[in-house]
């Protein structure tokens, strides 16, 4: 079950002053759920951190640089990345940190790879700094700037002096098998055409790719896949004048009526519902998927 103070939304904090300005400032502290499949867009320019938290569920970190899989109690650590993208393998919650300064960088320069830093047991500390602001947001005293970066401090003090690779046998981490079959589905789930050829290519049986993927991300893989399609259809359904035929088949379904039925059933209603609920405006806008990288 997830507590209240889990429930999606933010903080931002007041700015610290001019003694902090460049140095290390938190600007936001987020609580994001995402349902199986969902995902959400970021952005870490010019002297931008952001730490991800995975609270419950499994969630993948993407950018043009790197890809990461996040199992519950793993972070990960953005550095001047630039665009980013999270989906949630099954339903999900993260803790998102915002911060800009130099220190950041320079705290966490031998830990990053490709902008990247990855702490197995981070995912403490980044809840814990959102917490706290939380807390005194309900106690109706918000964190003052100078507060909230001295909470940002401690927790990357933290981070760099955590081990740097999961022990072995840790609870939370996920196998090589799991991360494999999470990047083929991300990069191909419109071709796929079936967990036997998942599984052939993964060198496994199904049965043990089923039961694995599932133990470890609380979702199948067959329901990970149908849940990505859904997703890109809606996407694609955002184009002016879809057709139902073109998207059932640029989202990896077998016919129209096999995606008005599966549509249907994720998201209580037909395609042609979906489009009628969608803002005018967003029936115009051009639709792109950028590729996860692996």
């Amino acid at each position: 079950m997830i507590s209240p103070l889990d429930k999606a939304r933010e903080v931002r904090p007041a700015p610290p002053g001019q003694a902090m300005e460049g140095l290390l400032v938190l600007t936001s502290a987020r609580m994001l759920p995402l349902p199986s499949g969902g995902s959400w867009e970021g952005y870490a320019g010019d002297l931008q951190c952001w730490l991800v938290g995975a609270v419950q569920g499994t969630v993948t970190v993407a950018s043009y640089a790197q890809s990461d899989v996040l199992a519950p109690g793993q972070a990960l650590a953005l550095w001047q990345c630039g665009a980013f993208t999270l989906q949630s393998v099954g339903d999900s919650q993260c803790i998102l940190l915002q911060l800009q300064g130099e220190l950041p960088g320079r705290l966490l320069a031998d830990r990053l790879t490709n902008g990247a830093a990855f702490f197995p047991r981070g995912a403490v500390a980044v809840r814990e700094v959102a917490r706290s602001l939380f807390v005194l947001e309900d106690e109706g005293a918000p964190a003052g700037g100078a507060t909230a970066s001295a909470y940002a401090y401690t927790m990357l003090a933290n981070l760099i002096s955590s081990p740097t690779a999961p022990e072995y046998g840790q609870e939370g981490s996920l196998s090589t098998l799991v991360e494999a079959a999470v990047g083929i589905i991300q990069e191909e789930f419109p071709f796929l055409e079936g967990l036997d050829e998942l599984a052939d290519r993964l060198e496994v049986s199904k049965a043990h790719l089923i039961r694995t993927f599932k133990k470890k991300t609380g979702v199948s893989p067959g329901r990970y896949i149908t849940h990505l399609r859904v997703e890109y259809a809606k996407l694609l359904l955002q184009g002016e004048d879809p057709s139902i035929t073109y998207v059932a088949e640029a989202a990896g379904f077998a016919s129209a009526n096999y995606f008005a039925k599966v549509f249907r059933r994720e998201t209580g209603m037909s395609p042609g519902e979906y489009v009628e609920t969608l803002p005018r405006e967003e029936r115009k806008r051009p639709v792109r998927r950028d590729p996860f990288l692996w």
